[in-house]
């Protein structure tokens, strides 16, 4: 039986990558006037990025106090998503990695990120699709499995943090931006090559054949692993 390094070398050569197409997207909106807003920053260890130096200011907020600690914001600030203390039309671009998928009140912090937004301006998130196996997997097992997992592949527990999936599926992004000020200008389902499935080949080569089927027919996007999404302030 072939080793799963073996078929990731066979068959994802040149494989579609979903941070590369978030990074790009928010790329898209950095300038050197721009004031930047990293929600959800964290202490910036897993997903580091070189934004703030494109940047007239970029402030990193987190309900974590560690997010002080983040290296790539010039401030951090400690807050709620739904509660910032910033003004109206604060920013120009908000982005977020991987925190859609922790809302509890999505509605509610959907209004607040687009107060502190100019109109015009853009939120790009990068989050999991609640209609892929591996959500579908989080959310029918206790948090204490999702910290066993995630430290196997070399998380800390304190970065493993319950999900709510609440905004997390095409129709219900759309439908939330159209309620809280939004319009979407874009949103990618993406089904990358199938890294959680590396614990056995035989679990791999599924995750390929469901790579394979998803990515071909469009009809099946919905069930595409993760979502990039370009949301503009109305």
């Amino acid at each position: 039986m072939s080793s799963v390094r073996e078929l990731e070398a066979r068959y994802y050569r040149n494989s579609i990558d979903d941070h590369a197409v978030f990074d790009a997207t928010v790329r898209r909106y950095l300038s050197p006037g721009a004031r930047v807003l990293d929600a959800g920053a964290g202490r910036g260890i897993h997903n580091p990025y070189d934004y703030a130096h494109l940047v007239d200011r970029l402030v990193g907020v987190d309900l974590d106090p560690e997010v002080r600690a983040n290296a790539n914001v010039h401030s951090a600030v400690v807050a709620d998503l739904a509660n910032l203390p910033f003004a109206d039309h604060s920013f120009d671009l908000v982005f977020s990695k991987y925190v859609f998928e922790h809302l509890r009140r999505p509605a509610v912090t959907l209004r607040e990120l687009r107060r502190v937004l100019r109109p015009g301006g853009h939120l790009v998130f990068h989050t999991p699709n609640r209609y892929h196996y591996v959500a579908i997997g989080a959310t029918l097992t206790p948090q204490r499995f999702h910290v066993w997992f995630n430290e196997r592949r070399g998380r800390a527990a304190a970065d493993s943090f319950p999900t709510a999936y609440r905004i997390n599926d095409r129709r219900t992004i759309s439908g939330l931006a159209a309620r809280t000020g939004f319009g979407v200008d874009r949103l990618d389902l993406i089904e990358p090559k199938p890294d959680y499935l590396t614990f056995h080949p035989a679990a791999y080569r599924a995750g390929v054949v469901y790579e394979r089927l998803v990515n071909r027919w469009d009809v099946l996007r919905d069930l595409r692993c993760v979502i990039v999404g370009d949301l503009v302030a109305s």
